[in-house]
């Protein structure tokens, strides 16, 4: 006798919800080689309904640019070979046979011009402070609280770009083809450079540049006009409220990124203007019991690595006392 059974007692068995008799009904009916044909049709109707793997495309992501980052780290570059010379280039190592086929997976997902895949993020947290080595030779010495992105698979044949909120140290280094580096902090504020050794700030409460050695240009843009200034050695460029540049000349290049040495620059700097760069650097939150305290200021070389230090150092100078509540830390005239 021919066991018969439903679509529906098919898929009931194959969701794991059939009875022990309904169980044994559909295995029967499954090894008949007569009903091979109608089960393989109902398996890929039922297939399609309820796939069983939903893969993390995020989760792959991640794993992808990790191993991306992992071999990048481990792997040397390799020397370039002159065609003309009559050497046959190497085979391709591992990690370009990596990056080849990741490129073609990614244009084939459409996750080609996404951030993350386009750009890899550096980023140090409060009281941090790292280096970081460019393919070109450059460095770039992040201060803490900052973010810097890089293009991933390199920079490409007319410019080396990269991003960068928060601030830093760059020291670029020039190339054969005098390729162009630029530091760009937002669509209308960027650092044109061939090599030259500079500090950038940008931040949410201003930007500038401030030039060490060699030659600069800032392109930025105000009321829709698109301006240009040109920077030498020694000079700061200061981004005011209403877009334009300023250019401050002569400036002590010394202090321009003491922070790398832990070393805190004050020339009658105002203590709100000290509070707001504990707040950026150490995110430490620091309150005033009185406002006139904001309009005093603190001249002076200090050398210290967290936030408890500098505002000791700043108590005493200016003969206050520190208070602290929950989080937030209180300066509070004696």
């Amino acid at each position: 006798m021919k066991t018969l059974i439903s679509r529906y007692t098919l898929f009931e068995y194959l969701a794991g919800r059939a009875n022990p008799l309904e169980r044994q009904l559909v295995e029967d009916w499954i090894i008949r080689k007569e009903n091979s044909e109608l089960f393989h049709q109902w398996l890929m109707e039922y297939e399609s309904r309820h796939p069983q793997f939903a893969p993390n495309q995020e989760k792959a992501l991640e794993n992808l640019l990790q191993k991306l980052d992992d071999d990048k780290v481990t792997e040397k570059s390799p020397e370039k070979l002159s065609s003309s010379a009559g050497i046959s280039p190497k085979p391709l190592n591992n990690r370009s046979w990596l990056i080849a086929a990741s490129l073609l997976l990614l244009v084939g997902c459409g996750w080609l011009f996404r951030e993350p895949i386009q750009y890899k993020t550096y980023q140090t947290g409060y009281g941090k402070t790292t280096d970081i080595y460019l393919e070109d030779g450059s460095k770039v010495a992040l201060n803490a609280n900052s973010k810097l992105k890089i293009p991933r698979f390199g920079f490409d044949q007319k410019v080396r770009q990269v991003m960068l909120e928060g601030e830093a140290e760059f020291s670029v280094s020039h190339t054969v083809d005098s390729k162009l580096f630029v530091v760009k902090t937002s669509d209308k504020f960027k650092v044109e450079v061939l090599g030259t050794t500079f500090s950038v700030y940008a931040r949410p409460r201003g930007t500038k540049v401030s030039l060490t050695s060699g030659s600069v240009r800032i392109d930025y843009s105000q009321n829709d006009q698109n301006k240009k200034v040109m920077m030498e050695p020694g000079d700061q460029a200061i981004l005011d409220p209403v877009g334009e540049v300023q250019l401050e000349k002569k400036q002590d290049v010394k202090t321009f990124a003491s922070w790398k040495e832990h070393r805190y620059v004050f020339n009658a700097t105002p203590v709100k203007d000290i509070i707001s760069m504990i707040e950026e650097n150490f995110g430490q939150k620091v309150s005033l019991s009185d406002s006139a305290i904001a309009r005093r200021t603190i001249t002076g070389n200090f050398k210290t690595k967290n936030a408890e230090e500098l505002l000791r150092t700043i108590s005493e100078v200016l003969d206050m006392k520190i208070e602290q509540d929950g989080r937030t830390i209180f300066l509070t005239n004696n």
